[in-house]
């Protein structure tokens, strides 16, 4: 992994067989902004998406390289990093799906960029009534 920052920017360049969530986990941890929002491109492998319907995720698995096409969320950076991540990934024929990322492994090459939210403390607390942490900002 390869690691740049400037000012409320951060840019993280994995290589090849990474493990993406633990990837941003470990560039994140030192950070002492509360909030952060991701974007990222790239090509992705043996990765899972979920699709969350009452209270659980309904998940698939894909061992074979797509493209990714699109990677946005945001890090609540509140005690332990709590990385939120959805991503659009394309097939060899074309087709476009995706979902929330519950692990996946960068394919190549990935470039993650992280926007620091100063000043904006925030935590993922459990919403008994939907079953879920929903991001909390304050």
């Amino acid at each position: 992994m390869e690691r740049a920052s400037a000012g409320n920017v951060l840019m993280l360049r994995l290589d090849h067989d990474e493990d993406i969530l633990e990837s941003i986990s470990k560039a994140v941890a030192p950070e002492r902004s509360t909030l952060m929002l991701v974007l990222g491109i790239g090509m992705i492998h043996d990765f899972e998406i979920g699709y969350f319907d009452s209270g659980r995720y309904i998940r698939k698995k894909f061992q074979e390289p797509h493209e990714l096409l699109s990677m946005q969320g945001s890090v609540s950076v509140e005690g332990e990093p709590r990385v939120h991540v959805h991503l659009t990934v394309a097939d060899r024929d074309h087709k476009a799906f995706g979902g929330h990322l519950l692990s996946g492994r960068a394919w190549m090459s990935n470039e993650i960029g992280f926007l620091r939210l100063e000043g904006h403390r925030s935590a993922r607390i459990l919403d008994p009534e939907k079953n879920v942490g929903v991001l909390r900002i304050g």
